[in-house]
């Protein structure tokens, strides 16, 4: 059988931690990474964050 595609996610780490925070929750993304690769056959997630000034080094 021929591979159609590959699905990739690109999560926004400020609405997921918003998210969680707001419901009390505490996310295991280790096991989140599994979910995505589980039910939506995920092969590669990216997480974006925020510019974080303490590490501008990352940056450059």
């Amino acid at each position: 059988m021929k591979k159609e595609g590959s699905n990739f996610a690109f999560i926004d780490n400020q609405n997921i931690y918003q998210g969680v925070r707001e419901l009390g929750w505490y996310l295991d993304w280790r096991k989140f990474r599994r979910y995505l690769l589980e039910k939506y056959e995920v092969e590669k997630a990216y997480l974006f964050l925020g510019y974080l000034p303490e590490n501008d080094k990352l940056y450059n």
